[in-house]
């Protein structure tokens, strides 16, 4: 009885790298947020499926409602699939993902080449990071 209490008082906690992101309009308004560690080393292939799924993927002027409203919740499984849980659901509450923004492109792609940028500012971070500590501990080598 005792040993049993004991173990269910561990833990292991660990640093996955974990961020969350807020996501705003460009008035500042908070339309959710999203959680993520992007630098985890198997984003960068669910990114480039999504990627590959978005070129392959036609979508025409002509089509039905029925049909957009099926390619919109496509869109929603891509980024659920990108962030291995259902994020579409704070993307795209406020703003729907073939909404047509400002610059004449979907929202949705909008929002994807955001998180392109914050995956590749991040790791870019934490690789130097890294690198500062490899280069002060390999310092005195370099002489």
């Amino acid at each position: 009885m005792e040993q049993e209490k004991f173990q269910n008082t561990l833990k292991l906690k660990v640093d996955t790298g974990k961020i969350v992101v807020p996501i705003e309009d460009t008035d500042g308004e908070c339309l959710g947020k999203m959680t993520f560690i992007p630098t985890d080393s198997d984003i960068l292939k669910r990114y480039g499926d999504v990627v590959e799924f978005f070129n392959s993927t036609e979508f025409s002027e002509g089509s039905s409602e029925q049909e957009i409203m099926e390619y919109s919740d496509h869109v929603k499984e891509q980024f659920d699939y990108l962030f291995g849980y259902k994020v579409s659901e704070a993307l795209f509450q406020k703003c729907g993902p073939l909404t047509i923004v400002s610059g004449g492109e979907f929202f949705f792609e909008s929002v994807l080449d955001g998180i392109s940028s914050i995956i590749e500012q991040i790791t870019n971070e934490r690789i130097e990071k890294k690198m500062a500590k490899v280069r002060k501990a390999t310092a005195r080598y370099h002489k």
